[in-house]
């Protein structure tokens, strides 16, 4: 090639305006330039390319985390359930033991009541049965009385 002439570079588009004449002299630093250039766009590319991969990753890893926050607010409102539940319970439980001892009192003063009435039942029982026999035993002799 001749040292004046000159080598176009065109871009992927067919816009004039696009064109970019570049004189023979400057061709190699152009090209080193453009060499440059490339690897760092191929660079940037590759970071990119990692950098969106963790960004998954992270959002990955978020999502899970967060389903994981989920699942033991869920557990722990069921153990607040519970909770309540056992407590609703205890509660229930107490009052039913209270009414139970209040319920042995009375009915140990009825059973005191019952066992003084069936003395009493009992020495009437024998009293009468004394009395029944003595009159027996008068009516037998030839004696009539009546007890009014």
């Amino acid at each position: 090639m001749e040292p004046n002439q000159n080598i176009t570079l065109l871009t992927t588009t067919t816009d004039p305006e696009d064109v970019r004449v570049i004189e023979w002299e400057d061709f190699e630093s152009e090209l080193a330039r453009l060499s440059s250039l490339s690897y760092a766009l191929n660079e940037a590319k590759e970071k990119k390319s990692l950098l969106h991969q963790k960004l998954h990753e992270l959002i990955q890893i978020n999502a899970e985390s967060l389903g994981r926050v989920n699942e033991l607010e869920e557990m722990r409102q069921k153990l607040e359930s519970k909770k309540l539940m056992v407590e609703n319970m205890s509660v229930r439980s107490r009052l039913a033991k209270e009414d139970a001892c209040k319920q042995e009192e009375q009915l140990g003063g009825a059973v005191q009541s019952l066992l003084v009435a069936g003395g009493a039942l009992s020495v009437a029982s024998r009293n009468l049965q004394e009395s029944s026999s003595i009159a027996l035993s008068f009516t037998v002799m030839g004696f009539s009385f009546i007890y009014h």
